[in-house]
């Protein structure tokens, strides 16, 4: 008895149909809500700020201003381009890279690799099947709000399911993953229907994540340290918006002392009245902007601080005539976070390779017990890279680097196997 056999007999006490129940249990539904919640508030939806009332006064209605930022976006695209926006590069044995880069370029994973990147750092997790298809080696990634990944009582990954209802039919479809096959059902009629059942060559589907202090199994979406702060922002720049627009821009005139018939166009400029006896004044509201400042910029200096984004692109710091140095410590933050992720995604990537290993195996394709495949990440960070061109240049001269490694660490060359086939062909 395999170990999701086991679980299933535990649990579900042999259910067939068990994957029905299982996708209902409390973490999973808590789960999916927060995936889904911040799909919408990505999505411009959620946002405490448009739960701001109208102001009703007589039957006469104002409406407040409900203005939302999209700062979450191009913080996550900041993330997303700092790590995998160069290409990671292939490195290991001569022959084993040869092998990955073409398959690499025919199953399009270095694109799936950004897109990885991108749903840990708006969901948390993320979920990769690895499978052949068409004559090539190929993956596809499973949306994190149709993800149910099956652990037992030890922590063991041992099964899992890609759930979700057709909105129009009303049709439930469950893809049940195991070590060895893989069944899809569907509920049409009301009675469960396996439509199909297919050997599994790569076993489950890899689950990519990052760290997460409170649970060992599941990520957690960066969106969950900013949106508080971004809320506090957003309210904080509507409250003005209002303040500005009704008691400055639109200040109340009022005159004391001799009644005036009539009134003057609203449109009117220049216009000046002249009193026999009273005073005219605008009742204007004073705002306090330099408490205001001071509360808008120690958000947004918290906002830089727990989002890792170098707080110029916020427009706190001016960056001309930066040295190299202080440019790197601009981005220190940025740096730990994407080494931290770095780790988890290392974890993902070696699970790949052993599955395309798999693949590769029932092609014909063997490799030696000594080859393996690593991966080299390219930070997209904005320095010139002149100065580590020129380290490496000397380890070369001084007979201390291969012409390989050279390569591989150099930030200009991509595609390992190619250059060194364009250097032997110029002899």
């Amino acid at each position: 008895m395999n170990k999701l056999n086991k679980y299933i007999s535990d649990t579900y006490n042999n259910n067939p149909f068990w994957f029905a129940e299982e996708v209902k249990q409390a973490h999973h539904i808590s789960r999916i809500s927060k995936v889904l919640d911040n799909k919408n508030y990505l999505d411009g939806k959620n946002h405490k700020v448009l739960e701001r009332e109208d102001i009703v006064y007589k039957d006469k209605e104002l409406k407040v201003s409900k203005m939302i930022l999209q700062t979450a976006k191009s913080i996550v695209r900041t993330h997303n381009s700092y790590i995998v926006g160069k290409r990671v590069s292939l490195t290991g044995t001569d022959d084993k890279v040869k092998v990955y880069n073409r398959v690499f370029r025919r199953g399009k994973f270095h694109s799936t690799n950004y897109k990885i990147v991108d749903k840990i750092n708006k969901y948390g997790d993320v979920f990769e099947y690895v499978y052949y298809k068409d004559g090539r080696i190929t993956s596809k990634l499973i949306p994190s709000e149709d993800s149910y990944p099956v652990y037992d009582n030890t922590g063991d990954y041992v099964g899992f399911i890609e759930y979700y209802t057709d909105a129009l039919s009303n049709i439930e479809y469950y893809t049940v993953y195991s070590s060895d096959k893989v069944d899809r059902w569907t509920n049409k009629g009301g009675n469960y229907i396996k439509d199909d059942s297919v050997v599994n060559l790569t076993g489950l589907p890899i689950h990519y994540h990052n760290v997460n202090d409170t649970d060992d199994y599941f990520g957690r979406s960066l969106l969950e340290d900013i949106k508080p702060i971004l809320n506090k922002v957003e309210y904080l720049l509507n409250k003005m918006d209002d303040a500005i627009t009704i008691l400055s821009l639109n200040p109340i005139s009022y005159t004391t002392g001799q009644r005036i018939e009539g009134t003057i166009d609203a449109d009117a400029v220049g216009y000046m009245l002249s009193l026999d006896d009273g005073d005219f004044k605008y009742a204007v509201a004073n705002l306090d902007s330099n408490s205001i400042k001071m509360l808008y910029n120690a958000l947004v200096e918290q906002l830089v601080v727990i989002s890792g984004v170098p707080s110029h692109m916020f427009g706190q710091s001016n960056i001309a005539n930066v040295s190299e140095v202080s440019l790197k410590i601009l981005y220190q933050n940025l740096d730990n976070m994407a080494r931290e992720l770095e780790v988890y995604l290392r974890d993902g990537f070696d699970t790949r390779a052993d599955k395309i290993d798999i693949l590769l195996n029932k092609q014909g394709i063997k490799f030696n017990v000594d080859d393996y495949i690593d991966v080299e990440f390219n930070y997209n960070r904005p320095i010139d890279e002149s100065e580590r061109i020129d380290q490496l240049s000397k380890q070369y001269q001084d007979g201390a680097l291969s012409i390989r490694t050279y390569i591989e660490k150099s930030p200009l060359t991509s595609d390992i196997d190619t250059e060194l086939k364009r250097i032997d062909h110029e002899g």
